[in-house]
């Protein structure tokens, strides 16, 4: 075995494998950063709805009851 790993053949093959080995794990590298950084956006965009949610109760808590209603009303069909 060690006789052909010293041949030009198997030190071919020892350095494509080794450059195959590389380059996978260079991609596989690339694909989880891409994944973290997609989670990363996915929680940044997750944090700014929540943010606006608040904002919006926030604001609909101060307003009159009667105004809500008629913010409501707007929202709702007549069809009678």
């Amino acid at each position: 075995m060690l006789t052909w790993l010293t041949s030009s053949i198997g030190k071919l093959v020892a350095k494509w494998t080794a450059f195959a080995a590389i380059a996978v794990a260079v991609y596989w590298k690339i694909y989880a950063d891409g994944q973290a950084a997609e989670r990363a956006k996915q929680v940044a965009e997750k944090m700014d709805s929540v943010k606006e949610r608040e904002r919006i109760q926030d604001a609909v808590a101060k307003m009159p009851a009667d105004a809500v209603r008629g913010e409501l009303s707007r929202w709702v069909r007549d069809d009678g």
